[in-house]
């Protein structure tokens, strides 16, 4: 279906973290090579869900951006370039992966109560509500509340985590139980 794909794209693009060691260097190349392989999960499973074939259009979104990195990372630049260039594109990371997020989990919701599979649907339901603790983790350093750095990097991996763990379950779950049927 899809899924299996999906989960190899998100282990492998651990770009998903905003923070991530993969922005600084050759490894941005790792996170394409992921986006790509969510990029052919996301056009098997765009054909059950609206909110699929939206999240395929914006992973091809973050795959462009990724690929804008290099010129700025190979080539010297002064600091003051570098750290303008860095605040903005985490800015735009954290925008196009809040919404690559936002329709990958709405889609999972939408597909698990399509074939009513309640404990999927339940799993990816908090994954969203996450989502926008996540995200809004990253807004509040934006605005340079202190309480927040510390918890930022727990809270990363956390999310990580669960993200990781409901696409696996989808994997296990909702691809066979659909191979079964037919």
């Amino acid at each position: 279906m899809g899924f299996g794909l999906l989960v190899i794209g998100y282990i492998s693009v651990l770009g998903v973290l905003p923070y991530s060691f993969l922005y600084y260097g050759w490894g941005v190349y790792t996170a394409i090579t992921g986006g790509l392989a969510m990029l052919a999960g996301l056009c098997r499973l765009e054909e059950y869900n609206i909110f699929f074939r939206a999240a395929k259009y914006i992973i091809i979104v973050y795959i462009l951006i990724l690929l804008g990195f290099p010129p700025f990372l190979l080539f010297s630049r002064t600091e003051e370039t570098m750290a303008s260039f860095m605040i903005v594109s985490k800015i735009i990371r954290l925008c196009v992966l809040f919404a690559f997020h936002y329709f990958l989990l709405s889609g999972i919701s939408s597909l698990a109560k399509e074939i009513n599979n309640e404990k999927i649907e339940k799993k990816t339901k908090r994954n969203i509500y996450m989502t926008y603790i996540f995200f809004s983790a990253f807004i509040l350093e934006f605005l340079n509340v202190p309480a927040i750095f510390g918890g930022l990097f727990i809270i990363s991996f956390v999310y990580y985590a669960l993200i990781v763990s409901n696409l696996y379950s989808c994997y296990m779950r909702i691809t066979y139980e659909e191979e079964n049927r037919r």
